[in-house]
Formats: structure tokens, sequence, C-alpha cells
């Protein structure tokens, strides 16, 4: 008897002892979490410094081209000035160039005038002969005062000949000349024109210049503050998981010590049930039973499916329980129509109790199991089915139509479907009605 119930004790212990287990695994596993998370914030503050640095470094090359932008605008204000001056003497050349092809004009119709009465002049003196006509009009004179008067009309007339060659000469060369000043202008004010257009064109290029670097600065200022404020906003989100973190390995430890005293009570407890027992039997006669350790009847050791009892499917925390609730994944408000149980690492879900398997596979949409992701159903007779869904891809070892016994493998915990981690969500049907499964547990 003694050793029966020494059996009993340390079948007690372990029962107790594994849950306790669970949750020191999903402890280090929030604690191996919160290390990652120090490591990411780590790294998260050395490039929110290097976005304050390069946000820094651009707001002060943004200065500086704003300063350039300023001065380059002054100078082509003074610029703009000088270029106004040039396009008034431009103007006022113009105006002298134009007079002076006025002048040129002139020159040109004065000198084709003259040019006809010398033309006509030459043909006079072929049609009378040559220049001894004068001659002849000057010995045929009667007396010395006709003779007189006969020279004298001569020499004015070689007089106003030589005038008139002597003025088309003049005229001829200031014409060259005045052709010449014309041509020198014109090539001057085509050479101030293009100095002017070239002064602008490099003005207007180099304000394009600095306006663009000044709007590149600011829109890459712009998009570095986007980056800090996305970094600032990953690193808040870390923090607030770090601080619900603590609060969860809090909550476990908790519950671990508790648990812990709780079995070290029931231990104590069954230690006096079991000694008081012994005492009892002591007293009475062995020969009423020769062998009582022989003829006992044994412990149960089968489950009874469908109203019995049925085993946890995996080992971790409760994360979720059968009540109402915000889907984590919807943000709507729905009944948890089962318990969500939680751990990290490789964990094996195991049947709850013996039975046939109706249903294992992916849970499609509009096939009845939308949003379970991998999903095994379990038909327990009497009325009870349960289904463990969110398993990981590929780790289903059953199938449809399949007899499996209670505590067998069928599949991996996972987070498929609309999963927000890695758990089990479980439930137990009672004629196709969900109900809560911690009274069967």
């Amino acid at each position: 008897m003694l050793k029966k119930y020494g059996v009993t004790l340390a079948l007690g212990a372990v029962i107790i002892c594994a849950p306790i287990s669970a949750n020191a695994d999903s402890i280090n596993d929030m604690q191996k979490r919160q290390s990652e998370i120090e490591q990411k914030k780590s790294e998260l503050d050395k490039n929110l410094d290097t976005k304050n640095s390069e946000i820094n470094t651009l707001e002060s090359a943004e200065k500086d081209a704003t300063k350039e932008l300023e001065s380059l605008l002054k100078s082509i204000d003074e610029t703009n000035k000088k270029l106004k001056a040039q396009e008034t003497k431009v103007d006022s050349e113009n105006k002298k160039l134009k007079q002076l092809k006025q002048e040129i004009e002139k020159l040109r119709n004065d000198i084709k005038d003259r040019q006809k009465v010398l033309d006509g002049r030459a043909r006079a003196i072929q049609t009378t002969g040559t220049a001894t006509s004068y001659l002849d009009m000057v010995f045929e004179a009667n007396d010395f005062k006709e003779l007189v008067d006969r020279v004298t009309v001569v020499s004015a007339i070689v007089k106003a000949d030589q005038s008139i060659m002597q003025d088309q000469k003049d005229d001829q060369d200031k014409l060259k000349v005045t052709e010449s000043s014309s041509k020198k202008k014109l090539e001057s004010l085509k050479v101030l024109a293009m100095d002017l257009e070239v002064s602008r064109n490099n003005m207007e290029s180099q304000k394009q210049e600095k306006n663009d670097l000044v709007m590149t600065l600011a829109s890459k200022k712009d998009l570095t503050k986007n980056e800090q404020a996305l970094l600032a906003s990953e690193q808040g989100a870390l923090t607030s998981e770090e601080k619900k973190l603590a609060s969860n390995i809090a909550s476990e430890k908790a519950k671990q010590e508790a648990a812990l005293k709780a079995a070290e009570e029931k231990r104590i407890q069954e230690a006096a049930v079991a000694n008081a027992k012994k005492a009892k039997e002591s007293k009475t006669v062995v020969a009423k039973s020769p062998s009582p350790s022989l003829n006992a009847p044994k412990p149960q050791e089968t489950v009874s499916s469908g109203g019995g009892q049925f085993i946890k499917p995996a080992a971790g925390i409760l994360s979720s329980g059968f009540s109402d609730r915000t889907n984590p994944v919807t943000g709507e408000h729905e009944s948890h129509k089962g318990q969500d149980i939680a751990a990290g690492g490789t964990v094996t879900v195991s049947a709850a109790a013996s039975g046939t398997v109706v249903f294992s596979g992916f849970g499609a949409s509009g096939s009845g199991f939308g949003g379970y992701g991998y999903v095994v159903k379990i038909d327990h007779g009497n009325g009870f089915q349960t289904l463990y869904g969110h398993m990981r891809a590929g780790s289903l070892k059953v199938v449809s139509g399949q007899q499996v016994s209670q505590g067998q493998p069928i599949g991996i915990m996972g987070s498929t479907g609309q999963s927000t981690g890695q758990h089990l969500h479980f439930e137990i049907h009672q004629n196709g009605v969900p109900i809560d499964p911690a009274p069967y547990l």
C-alpha cells in the first residue's frame, strides 16, 4: 500500500509540475524576446542618431544654399540694372546708326547726281572734239576785250569742272569712312546684344540651379524626418511591447509561485491522508485479506470521450479563454468559442481524447473552418467534438477518417490563418455547440 500511495503521489507531482515547466518555458521565451527588443532598440537609437545628424547636415546645407540664393538674387538685381543701362546704350546707338544710314543715303544720292553732270560734260567734250575747242573759241575772238571775256568763260568752266570733281572725290571718301563706321557700330551692337543675352542666360541658369538645390535639400530633409518619425514610431511600439512583456513575465512568475505553493500544500495534504490511511490499515487483520495489494482494483487509465475528462492538448499558457472579446486581427467584438494556448518554439499538439478525425487540412474560406489556418477536428462520440486551429503548415500528422488515441500527436503549434502569434486555438463542441473547455480539462 505504501508503494501504491507513493506512485499516486509521484503521479500527482508530475501532473502539477507540467504546467509549471510550460510556464517556465514561456517566461524564457518572453525574456528572450525582451533581449531581442533591447538589441533592436539599441539599433534604432543608433539609426535615430544618424538621422538626426543627417537632418542637421541638410538644414545647414539648406541654410547655406538659401544665403547663396539670396546673394545671387541681389547680384541678379544689380546685373539687371547694368543690363538696363546697356539696353539704353543700345537704343542710343541704334538711333545714331539710323542717322548714319540716312547720311550715307544722302551721300550716295549726291554722288549719283554729280556723276550725271560729269558724265554729261564728258559727252559734250567728246561730241565737239577735244580740249582744243576751248582754244579755238579763244583764238577766234575779234578783239582783246572779247578775248578776255572768252578766256574768263573758259577759266570758269574749267574751275567749275575741277570743283565738281573735287566734291565728288571728297564725298566718295566720306562715304567709305561713313560706311566703315556704320559697319563697326553695327558689329559693336551685335556684340553688345550677345553679351546681354549671355549675361541673362547665366544669371537665370544660376538662379534655377540654386532653386533646385534648395528644393532638393528641403525634400531630402522632409524624407529624412519621415524616416526619423517611422523609427521613433517603431521604437515606441517596441517600448510598449517591452512593458507588456515585463508585465506578462511578472504575472507568469506570480502564477508559477502560486502553482508551486498549491502543489506543496496538496503534497502535504496527500501525505497526511496517506499516513492516516496507513495507520488505519495497519489495524486490519491480515487474515481477512491475505493479498490486498493484489486484489485491489487498478486505477482507471483511459479517459472517456464525450462527457468525460479531456487532457490539455498542448503545453503553454492560457492567453485567452472562452469569453466575449475584441478580435486581435479584425478589431471587432466577438464571442471567443474556445481557449488560446500560447508557447514559443516547437510545441506538439495532441488529441485531447480518443476518437475519429473528421477534418484535417487548411481552413479555406467557405469550408466552415475559415480563419483557423491548418486545423484538425475530432469526433469523440456522445455528441462531443474537439477542434485544434492555427497549427503550423505541413505539420499535420493525421487524416480524415483516422482513429486516434488520447495524447496522440496530431500536429505542431503555429500561427496560420487569422493569428497574431504562435498559439493553439482549442474548442470543445457538445451536440454542435461550442462550450467552455475549462471544466473538461
